[in-house]
């Protein structure tokens, strides 16, 4: 449970839960709403039922029936053990500050959400204007052209935290996480401490971006520590007009590490023309062993030098600036 927020790991040893089950230090600083248990029950003998309460010793059994009890920026929490027969995808999030937290069930396993067992779809989908909420401690796949998380216009302070993406014992997808502000905007979505694995070294089935903004104008975005490995398109892609990103502006993107898939400019962190005031700093790339003869991991496509703001980062153990 490392990494998680304090008032999670206080939440996860209370006994209380289900309705009316509320503790101290909610995200905004007020009490946590109800916490609802999930337990998918992958041995067929510990699975919860949807006609539960929702308790620890009376679980749900999916994560959509358990949303359906949860009420609108109340800090609701839903605590998953394991989420095998999850019946509806993608779960989509509806209500402003839920918190749906996957972790080690009773029986050991690994919460796992396919959204490709059902067909091309993501596992999770915001509504547009879906505000606050978080994913946390999850196995996440998408579909052939779908991403694993899809975070549309509006779902400002979204967190999505300590998940593994694609890996190939759960199924594939096209992107980990797709930014898409069409019609609209996007602010301060936190990503961190995730894993984003791509086919090319035999360890995830992501064929083509991690994280990719593809419309609208998005502001504010963090994403650190994270792991990205053999993404073939490229790891982190923003503010690109060529797939159809808007306005990307003051993100910070910080200790990050990459294997990358490819020698290529740009194959780790790309800003497009649309970038601006954007802090990159503290990243590491490579691929294999050896200096990358032929490409710089980072690209930086602003209109003048002076758009965006890169700090120190490396290319094996040399300091690079970005291509442009």
């Amino acid at each position: 449970m490392a990494g998680f927020a304090p008032e999670v790991l206080e939440l996860l040893k209370s006994p209380r839960a289900g309705a009316g089950g509320g503790m101290p230090h909610g995200s905004m600083g007020g009490p946590i709403g109800d916490i609802f248990y999930v337990n998918g029950g992958a041995d067929g003998v510990t699975a919860g039922v949807d006609t539960n309460p929702g308790t620890k010793d009376l679980p749900f059994l999916t994560i959509e029936h358990a949303l359906s009890q949860c009420t609108n920026d109340h800090d609701d929490y839903i605590i998953c053990w394991n989420t095998y027969n999850q019946d509806t995808f993608p779960i989509t999030m509806t209500l402003d500050s839920v918190h749906v937290i996957g972790v080690a069930g009773p029986d050991g396993s690994w919460p796992a959400l396919e959204g490709a067992d059902v067909g091309d779809v993501p596992a999770f989908d915001f509504g547009v204007g879906v505000e606050n909420c978080e994913i946390a401690g999850f196995n996440i796949s998408g579909g052939a052209t779908s991403p694993c998380i899809d975070i549309p216009s509006g779902a400002n302070m979204t967190w999505i935290h300590h998940c593994t993406f694609g890996h190939d014992w759960f199924g594939g997808a096209q992107d980990g996480i797709v930014l898409c502000a069409l019609g609209g905007s996007l602010r301060n979505v936190i990503i961190e401490d995730n894993w984003f694995l791509g086919d090319t070294f035999a360890c995830g089935k992501i064929t083509a971006y991690g994280i990719v903004q593809t419309g609208g104008g998005i502001q504010g975005l963090t994403i650190r520590r994270n792991y990205f490995f053999g993404l073939a398109s490229g790891a982190i892609k923003l503010g690109d007009p060529g797939v159809g990103a808007g306005g990307s502006d003051m993100h910070v993107i910080v200790e990050n590490y990459f294997g990358c898939a490819v020698d290529q400019d740009g194959i780790a962190i790309f800003l497009g023309s649309q970038s601006y005031g954007c802090l990159v700093g503290a990243n590491e790339a490579q691929m294999g062993r050896d200096v990358m003869a032929i490409g710089v991991p980072y690209e930086d496509q602003g209109a003048t030098a002076n758009d965006n703001h890169w700090m120190s980062n490396q290319q094996g153990d040399t300091m690079v600036y970005p291509h442009s």
